[in-house]
């Protein structure tokens, strides 16, 4: 008699390659344990809710596609790793979402549409949404029978989408902010008290803004948050490839074309 924790066929529809799982395992772990390391050296203790946990996931999510490798047939590891490596980008967002957050309080919020706390209020409350429904359809995913159900597959891919969409809105803003900020562009109405102080005679290289926070030497300090702009650009499309990817892959269904000819 079968057992019912080991499939006929491969759930992957092949076999996972196992140096490319190893791969992945060393270098998210390499990058969770530098981020611990910065986070806690530099004190930004926000790491470690967001990218720690993102990256944990990952390994959890690779380590159990390299356990399929060596046991294809076997249910859990295949579970293990499509729920971890669906989740974890959430994370991701978070600390991308609170990134832009800090950047906007730094260069100004006269040049962003929303203020920075607002945005980690909207985003981060949009990548709670997406976990808990990724989370309810994974969870449904893993313990339902075979052919796992065409409800929580929804569940999951409206996570995705909905996850998806937060986070194209967001490059959008992001873009805007930047673009404002290089062209010292601020939205109508809000006075740029930044670009008056800097005139002023008696003080034209260092500024301290009403709001607390001081920007010395701006024209440092804009490209400096550039470089990092341009990197929290980079993380977002990645993040929107694989939510695109991902939609697609789960709409085919567990036996579509995209989910059955992955490495």
């Amino acid at each position: 008699m079968a057992r019912e924790d080991y499939n006929p066929i491969s759930p992957y529809g092949y076999t996972p390659t196992s140096w490319v799982c190893l791969l992945f395992v060393g270098l998210f772990s390499a990058s969770g344990v530098v981020h611990i390391l910065q986070a806690w050296r530099y004190k930004y203790w926000i790491v470690f809710p967001t990218l720690v946990i993102g990256a944990l996931l990952e390994i959890i999510g690779w380590a159990g596609r390299y356990w399929s490798s060596q046991n294809v047939l076997y249910d859990p590891p295949f579970l293990q790793q499509i729920i971890t490596l669906i989740i974890a980008p959430v994370f991701f967002s978070a600390w991308l979402y609170t990134l832009l957050g800090i950047a906007i309080h730094r260069l100004g919020p006269q040049y962003s549409l929303l203020r920075p706390k607002l945005y980690i209020i909207v985003f981060v409350s949009c990548d709670i949404i997406s976990l808990v429904l990724q989370a309810i359809g994974g969870g449904w995913a893993a313990t339902a029978p075979n052919p796992t159900p065409k409800t929580p597959t929804d569940i999951m891919v409206g996570g995705i989408i909905f996850q998806l969409v937060s986070m194209i809105v967001f490059s959008f803003l992001t873009v805007d902010f930047a673009l404002r900020t290089i062209n010292k562009k601020p939205y109508g109405g809000r006075e740029d008290r930044l670009e008056q102080l800097q005139s002023h005679p008696s003080s034209p290289y260092e500024v301290e803004q009403k709001a607390g926070h001081v920007v010395s030497s701006r024209s440092g300090e804009v490209k400096g948050w550039m470089n990092v702009l341009v990197g929290t650009g980079l993380c977002s499309l990645m993040i929107i490839i694989r939510g695109v990817y991902r939609s697609v892959e789960l709409v085919q269904g567990w036996e579509g074309h995209l989910i059955t000819h992955g490495r």
